[in-house]
């Protein structure tokens, strides 16, 4: 239903502009051909940011159904792949044809000539929220051990405070220390939230340059990976392209690709649409500019000129800023979107302005549905709970409660995906080699042997700390072979204590630790 009212709040703005081009057709500025402006440049206008945002959202939302498609297992899907072949099919010609007009219409000549200044803009402002989310996940994983430990703790002193006996908890000492978790662990509790919401949010980066890379930004010998790969190529990509190209290695060349053909969905979804928003405006704006000297009558630059104020509007006085107004109404979910919806493909008929109405109310519908979603979790939760209380029928029915986001997570982490097997390892293996390869082995003897030689992408997939294959195997891993890992990390003598037979640990240049502990 989401992607429904999405993609029709899309059509209706589509419609829109083709109803103001109907009924006021004769109000537009023309070339010397006869053709309208608006018109000719029609194929750049598709990646108006409000469209491009909404097409962006379309695609998280076909992540979350082939995320959910798997998970249940009704089909046997892979949502890494579907999902590709959704963008490649319906953004690739959209963007193909827009980028295509902006070079053949020599419309980059007057971006880069007269509206850089604007992109640049408008850029810098989104590699400040893309550093400010880089950052708070990397302090996130450094506090990830420290959180651990403080909550195995709380939960062992709570367990013996609680005593024996049904009545233990009803004690001073328990709850003294329940009362101080809530309070002490409450950033704790904070940080785990963020964690398991911005787990996706990383991005390849070259061990090799550490955290110095930002001090080789204008090398030209040196990769652009992780997060400054990410900002210049994506945030600032008409800069990024420049600087691309001054790359003299071809081997540097490919791992500044590698940061973006490694990235998990999610990741892939929300860099694509910095890129894709960032970039609109500069197209449409060096687009219409083009246009405007090519009719020949000398308002070019008066264009710009108007261009630039209506930029920079908010900060000239010339437009007043307030806070948003949060309207919320969820009758608008059974009484206005069906009628809108119906009411919006007689187009020719309606007023625009009609039909941004109509574009709006769709997409407050779409909004509707996705806090619907959560209501309906909250009401399954609890009738979950319920159904657990009787296994034997819960089980009968094939009965389980499996959020997306760790569903999505294990499907591109295999960290997460060992850390939920648990005890029940023996049970899983299968989707494991489903997923990443044939990694995990299972002995005659009950042993298991782990090597990535057969992995389908060892450097995208396997970069997670090895404390949690220790963690899941105990003494029963007797092989281990990480061969080429470059993004696996830790510590190694925490396999001091296995009857490990066989070691590769050849590459892996993040790992630490005394390896004749071993």
């Amino acid at each position: 239903l989401q992607w429904i009212t999405t993609a029709s709040s899309a059509a209706s703005l589509v419609f829109g502009y083709i109803s103001m081009e109907g009924q006021y057709r004769d109000c537009m500025v023309e070339l010397s051909t006869g053709h309208a402006i608006l018109n000719a440049t029609l194929p750049v206008m598709l990646i108006h940011p409000v469209l491009v945002s909404q097409l962006m959202a379309m695609l998280g939302q076909v992540h979350a159904i082939l995320t959910a498609l798997h998970t249940a297992e009704f089909f046997q899907v892979d949502p890494r792949a579907w999902l590709r072949r959704y963008a490649v099919g319906v953004l690739g010609p959209y963007f193909t044809l827009v980028f295509g007009y902006f070079v053949c219409t020599l419309s980059f000549v007057f971006g880069y000539v007269f509206l850089l200044p604007l992109f640049t803009f408008s850029a810098t402002l989104t590699a400040g929220v893309s550093m400010v989310l880089f950052k708070l996940v990397t302090y996130l994983k450094a506090k990830d051990g420290e959180d651990k430990e403080a909550q195995e703790k709380f939960a062992k002193e709570l367990k013996e405070a609680g005593g024996e006996g049904c009545t233990g908890w009803c004690n001073s000492a328990w709850a003294k220390l329940w009362c101080i978790n809530i309070v002490q662990g409450f950033p704790r509790s904070c940080r785990d939230q963020l964690r398991e919401v911005l787990w996706w949010f990383d991005a390849w980066k070259d061990p090799e340059y550490g955290d110095e890379e930002f001090k080789h930004l204008l090398s030209p010998y040196h990769a652009k990976t992780g997060p400054l790969g990410v900002v210049v190529f994506a945030g600032f990509s008409p800069l990024g392209i420049c600087m691309f190209a001054r790359i003299y290695s071809p081997n540097n060349k490919d791992k500044s690709l590698k940061t973006f053909t490694d990235m998990n969905d999610m990741m892939s979804v929300c860099t694509l649409s910095f890129f894709a928003i960032t970039l609109s405006p500069w197209l449409i704006g060096a687009t219409w500019s083009a246009f405007f000297a090519y009719q020949g009558q000398g308002e070019s630059m008066a264009f710009m000129a108007e261009f630039y104020c209506h930029t920079f509007a908010a900060f000239t006085g010339t437009v007043d800023l307030s806070l948003p107004v949060f309207d919320l109404d969820f009758t608008v979910l059974w009484k206005g979107m069906w009628y809108d919806f119906v009411e919006m493909w007689d187009f020719m008929a309606l007023a625009p302005d009609e039909l941004l109405e109509i574009s709006n109310a769709l997409t407050g519908a779409s909004f509707g549905w996705s806090l619907g979603k959560v209501l309906a979790s909250w009401g399954l939760s609890g009738l979950v709970s319920v159904l657990t209380l009787f296994p034997d029928n819960w089980e009968m029915v094939g009965g389980r409660n499996v959020p997306l986001g760790a569903s999505a997570q294990g499907t591109v982490n295999p960290g997460a995906f060992l850390s939920s097997m648990g005890e029940n390892i023996v049970i899983d293996i299968g989707g494991f080699n489903e997923a990443f390869g044939e990694v995990i082995k299972v002995r005659v003897d009950g042993l298991y042997e782990f090597s990535v030689e057969k992995a389908k992408d060892k450097t995208l997939y396997f970069r997670f700390d090895v404390a949690i294959l220790a963690q899941v195997f105990g003494e029963k891993l007797v092989a281990l072979g990480l061969h080429g890992c470059d993004g696996m990390h830790g510590n190694i003598e925490v396999f001091k204590d296995m009857p490990l037979k066989e070691l590769n640990l050849m590459a892996c240049k993040q790992l630490t630790g005394n390896i004749d502990s071993l």
